[in-house]
């Protein structure tokens, strides 16, 4: 039987990725200005790319990686004006062919992972669903073990929980629940930023302002974009909080987010002229170096967003529930 121990989630990954990559770096595979991205250093290590998200964060806190106008980063040490080098990354050059990973079984896992996720995500809005787990592992080619783990994954962030009948039951989402989550974070996330904040390079707020200015030129923000603005904003400025627990809070609080990902992907992108311009405060604030209002002005936007995230839900009850994979069984009657 397929045995899996993931302590703290991809935590063992993302170490183990992150310093196959440095090695890779100090040993001349991976050339200066080099361009790296999330996607293909996920496939090369065959994991999801959180762990892989997380691996590139932490090299460029190690001075190893740095941010650029494009997308993904550049390997260090070119100097200012160096052209940025796109080369095809395999497994050899990365470092993936001599990596320490997780065993086979948990390599399984990390590779259905953000799949896995999106189904249940997508789901959430659209009322409430059993997960048929023995159907699950055919569909994704694992064992049930492998499902039974990330489902307890997700019940740990809230996206799913266990019936009276011990089935895995996903959603529904509704107005109130979303009230609820924004009220925590409203209260969460400024105290994390005010953590966050002085630990933060003014180099990655710069990158941010530009990044987020280049978004609010365009009428319409793609999904992807929207995405990794929210990360930005919501995730990344929080993560050098030295207090784990509330990092673990927030993330949790944050599954209302998978509204605006359904509804972004459901119009095939979005305006977001005026959610950039909540955040252009907030990261202008940081820039001159206003922890506290740019905190202020972090719960206002939240609080501002709850209302806008309860509207977008309501829209979605026009639009069809996208299309689930059998193993997603849509309950109408049922008693917790």
């Amino acid at each position: 039987m397929e045995n899996l121990t993931v302590p703290n989630r991809s935590a063992p990954r993302y170490a183990a990725i992150t310093e196959a990559l440095e090695a890779a770096i100090s040993e001349g595979r991976l050339a200066p200005a080099t361009v790296i991205s999330e996607e293909p250093v996920a496939r090369a290590f065959g994991t999801s790319r959180t762990p892989a998200r997380k691996a590139l964060a932490e090299l460029v806190e190690r001075g190893r990686l740095e941010r650029f106008e494009g997308r993904g980063f550049l390997v260090a040490g070119a100097g200012k004006g160096a052209a940025p080098r796109r080369i095809e990354l395999t497994a050899e050059s990365l470092g993936a062919d001599a990596a320490p990973l997780a065993d086979v079984p948990r390599q399984r896992a990390e590779r259905i992972a953000e799949t896995f996720e999106r189904v249940i995500s997508s789901a959430l809005p659209f009322g409430r669903f059993r997960i048929n787990e023995v159907a699950a592992a055919e569909y994704h080619g694992v064992s049930r073990t492998v499902i039974r783990e990330l489902l307890q994954r997700h019940q740990d962030r809230g996206l799913v929980r266990k019936d009276r009948r011990s089935h895995w039951i996903v959603g529904p989402l509704t107005a109130r629940d979303i009230s609820h989550y924004f009220a925590i974070r409203q209260q969460l996330e400024p105290l994390a930023l005010r953590d966050s904040a002085p630990r933060t390079p003014t180099s990655v707020i710069l990158t941010m302002i530009e990044e987020t200015e280049a978004a609010h030129a365009v009428p319409l923000v793609s999904s992807a974009e929207v995405a990794r603005l929210e990360r930005d904003l919501h995730w990344t400025l929080l993560q050098r909080t030295p207090n784990g627990h509330l990092l673990r809070f927030i993330e949790q609080s944050q599954i209302a987010l998978v509204v605006n990902a359904v509804f972004s992907d459901a119009i095939g992108g979005r305006p977001f002229q005026v959610a950039l311009r909540e955040h252009l405060i907030v990261l202008e604030f940081l820039r001159r170096g206003s922890v506290e209002a740019a905190s202020q002005a972090l719960a206002e936007h939240l609080h501002l967003s709850a209302e806008r995230t309860q509207r977008r839900l309501m829209s979605l009850s026009v639009f069809p529930p996208p299309e689930l994979p059998g193993y997603m069984m849509r309950e109408t009657r049922f008693n917790e």
